[in-house]
């Protein structure tokens, strides 16, 4: 089997385009610096704004910026006479956040396409795998992850290949 055929049958839900999750992009950008983490609740108003619904993209883009920046001179003057640059600059990060995941003219908001790899935002595989979706013939498409996966560790509290890796285990 060719190294696309196998991707192809691996990957037959992602998009050409991930979106990401709202606080996922928020997130990564501000493990990043930007949004500045310092900033107080920029984390709260950032999610606020990119998850509003705006009637354009351009409009949406001179709102999040307005907002954020009204928000810090009307109730914290401080952090804006201190920190106007970090403001914009997070106001900015705002903008392109929203901009690389929001489309309003083609209704794609945060959140319209979840990226079904993995299980923590959405079903994932089991959107198909549940054991209820049939094919043609009327057999049940299998929710058996060893299908797919090859499953190192299974429901020990200390698996010995993680430890003896390295890694760390959560209890």
């Amino acid at each position: 089997m060719e190294i696309s055929s196998i991707a192809d049958s691996l990957f037959h839900n992602r998009a050409a385009h991930s979106f990401d999750t709202p606080e996922d992009a928020l997130n990564k950008d501000m493990s990043q610096g930007s949004p500045n983490a310092s900033l107080p609740f920029v984390y709260r108003e950032g999610l606020t704004l990119i998850k509003a619904t705006y009637p354009s993209g351009e409009i949406a883009r001179t709102r999040i910026a307005e907002k954020l920046i009204t928000f810090y001179r009307s109730q914290y003057p401080a952090v804006w006479n201190s920190q106007q640059a970090q403001i914009q600059a997070a106001a900015n990060a705002l903008v392109v956040i929203y901009s690389n995941n929001v489309f309003p003219s083609m209704n794609v908001r945060l959140g319209t396409h979840p990226d079904n790899i993995g299980h923590n935002n959405s079903p994932g595989c089991f959107r198909c795998h549940d054991g209820s979706h049939t094919t043609n013939g009327g057999a049940s498409i299998t929710n058996d992850c060893r299908v797919c996966h090859n499953l190192l560790v299974s429901d020990e509290n200390s698996p010995k290949l993680l430890t003896e890796s390295g890694n760390e285990v959560e209890e």
